[in-house]
């Protein structure tokens, strides 16, 4: 990771969770800025977006202090020139092998410090989709006390398209573990795709799993049906 600019130290002594719960039931009644579309809004203080609809002008409109760029092959992101603006690059592809995991606490705990300090973070990747939804969902873990499975669906709820992926999500249930002595997400063998996936993604697959299971039975019938005399 490369951090290329830092703000003051922390100075508000404000519990965690008291500001946690207050933001939670704030974030319930926030929406995605109108005048930003494909910016989600997951808490007061916690962005998430993907790269093609950044620009200084939206990190200052929205008040961003702590911008996280969660990729390896995007440009560094475009910070306003009329503020101090936090920058954190963690850079790593999106792909099931990657060690994202590494991070998942010192990422969290900068955010957590931004948002004690009344700042406003912003974590993007390409699409805001994987590795940048995978660190919201880390921070929700850690500093909402949510399971992964609460924060997963808290996450979707505002923003639908979401996916970590099946390495990324298998690193934040043994994080989950870690921190909790439990998994509240089990992985599912689909036959229609011949791997896991967590179960929070099942009903996207049923359809099809179900359509690959009829057409076996089919083909075996059709295989065993004897030949006419």
């Amino acid at each position: 990771m490369q951090i290329l600019e830092q703000r003051e130290p922390l100075r508000n002594t404000t519990s965690c969770n008291e500001k946690f719960e207050f933001e939670k039931a704030q974030s319930e009644k926030c929406e995605n800025p109108q005048s930003f579309p494909g910016v989600s809004q997951l808490l007061p203080s916690l962005y998430l977006c993907g790269a093609s609809v950044l620009s200084p002008t939206l990190i200052t409109t929205l008040g961003i202090n702590f911008v996280i760029n969660a990729s390896s092959e995007l440009p560094d992101t475009p910070l306003p020139s009329t503020t101090n603006t936090l920058y954190l690059r963690v850079s790593i592809p999106d792909r099931p092998s990657a060690e994202l995991s590494k991070h998942f606490d010192e990422v969290a705990d900068m955010i957590e410090e931004v948002r004690l300090n009344g700042g406003k973070t912003l974590v993007h990747c390409v699409a805001g989709v994987s590795r940048s939804a995978t660190l919201c969902l880390a921070y929700l873990m850690k500093y909402s006390e949510m399971s992964l499975r609460e924060a997963f669906f808290h996450v979707k709820s505002i923003r639908p398209q979401i996916r970590p992926n099946t390495g990324f999500f298998q690193q934040l249930r043994c994080y989950e573990e870690l921190r909790y002595g439990s998994q509240s997400v089990q992985m599912l063998f689909l036959e229609c795709l011949q791997r896991e996936i967590p179960d929070v993604y099942e009903s996207e697959f049923r359809p099809m799993e179900e359509f690959y299971r009829r057409q076996r039975k089919v083909n075996r019938c059709a295989h065993e049906k004897p030949l006419a005399t």
